[in-house]
């Protein structure tokens, strides 16, 4: 039997004699035989292979690597990239493409493609934004009406166009909630209605206290409505923190916050008082005794023009009232010499702390005062309610 030839002492043979200078003459010759030789025998020990090697070698295996790469492309297109990962994968085929002088059209026209269809899509979710805002809008004035359900489906259409828009999405759970309890607010003419669209409205806005004022009040004045107290129930439920302060269950809201107001400008609270005056006025606007009360509270500030104000206006609603006669008449010298400071503020659109700080004291900073004087009804300094009252601390001049 032939004895199995040492390659491992050849090849260690070959390479000491190539490890010394590879100068191509006839001294060594002998160096590229042996060399020869060697892969002649491991070629021998080993099935045939057929190898074509050129001095391009390099270029072809890299251009069989771009035969992957685009082929491995393909396979994640086919799987689903987005648009912009395409572009990306593209950008860098056509670069390697041009690099080794291969035709990169054919890519090219591919990019050019996908570029029209990003521009496509993005034109299509800026035209669905929009469309989602106006849904949006819409969906709002159908919450004023007391169209829960028209509302209820224009949010969920706006959150489909734009479902990156979480606000539209707490806004839609929060009208689902309002539906399964009503899905259309009773008519503005009945003793509850508007008061509940009002109370719901405010319930849609972040303003549970506001709410649940405005609902209490409607159960008040309609006990036999039993879609109120799941109402309210609902706003407690989803501000747990938040509660109407019921001070007696046989007054009504008017009545309590009335009396409150009474109470706190006996104390000296006057703020307060003007705050709970405020709030029985946004229940019923034209209430004389509210309207007597904050005259009062601007009275006691020093304010005696702004005091003759309110007082004027629960005139028109009590014209047979004595008592307010006889304040106009004792004033009516008084108030010609004071100044007219406001005590309470009503947010408008695009309000923030700064800009009525600066309106107000004409300083931003004095926002701080302003929170301070109403950190216990707002959870945000940074975030107002349009119509959310602001007390006032001392020293405020009133707005023109």
């Amino acid at each position: 039997m032939e004895k199995p030839m040492n390659l491992q002492f050849l090849y260690k043979g070959v390479m000491a004699l190539l490890q010394t200078r590879p100068t191509l003459n006839k001294g060594n010759k002998m160096k590229w035989l042996l060399l020869l030789a060697l892969f002649t025998v491991v070629g021998a020990t080993r099935a045939p292979v057929v190898h074509a090697w050129t001095w391009d070698d390099d270029e072809v295996g890299t251009n069989d690597e771009l035969d992957i790469q685009v082929a491995g492309y393909r396979k994640r297109v086919e799987q689903g990239i987005s648009l912009q990962e395409r572009l990306v994968l593209l950008d860098r085929l056509i670069k390697l493409y041009k690099v080794r002088n291969r035709n990169a059209k054919p890519l090219e026209d591919e990019r050019a493609q996908v570029l029209a269809d990003e521009q496509a899509v993005q034109n299509v979710s800026a035209a669905s934004r929009q469309k989602a805002q106006t849904l949006f809008q819409q969906a709002f004035e159908m919450v004023k009406e007391g169209k829960y359900k028209q509302a209820d489906d224009a949010f969920l259409e706006s959150e489909r166009l734009n479902s990156a828009d979480k606000s539209v999405t707490d806004l839609r759970q929060k009208m689902d909630a309002v539906v399964a309890i009503l899905p259309q607010a009773p008519s503005a003419e009945t003793a509850s209605g508007d008061l509940i669209r009002k109370g719901v409205m405010q319930f849609m806005q972040n303003e549970p206290s506001k709410s649940l004022n405005f609902l209490l009040y409607a159960q008040q004045k309609d006990g036999n409505d039993k879609t109120i107290p799941d109402l309210v129930d609902l706003v407690k439920r989803t501000f747990p923190n938040e509660s109407s302060e019921i001070l007696d269950a046989r007054l009504n809201l008017i009545d309590q916050k009335l009396q409150k107001a009474l109470e706190k400008i006996y104390s000296g609270e006057y703020l307060v008082a003007a705050k709970e005056c405020q709030e029985v006025l946004d229940l019923e606007p034209e209430n004389p005794l509210a309207l007597t009360r904050l005259g009062s509270v601007y009275y006691a500030m020093g304010q005696v023009k702004q005091a003759r104000e309110y007082w004027k206006q629960a005139l028109e609603q009590d014209p047979k009232n004595d008592v307010l006669k006889s304040f106009m008449s004792q004033t009516a010298a008084e108030a010609d010499r004071a100044p007219a400071q406001a005590l309470t503020y009503k947010v408008q659109k695009g309000d923030t702390l700064m800009t009525i700080a600066e309106r107000i004291y004409k300083n931003q900073n004095s926002w701080k005062k302003l929170y301070e004087a109403n950190k216990a009804y707002m959870k945000n300094p940074y975030q107002l309610t349009v119509g959310q009252v602001l007390v006032l601390p001392p020293g405020a001049v009133s707005a023109p």
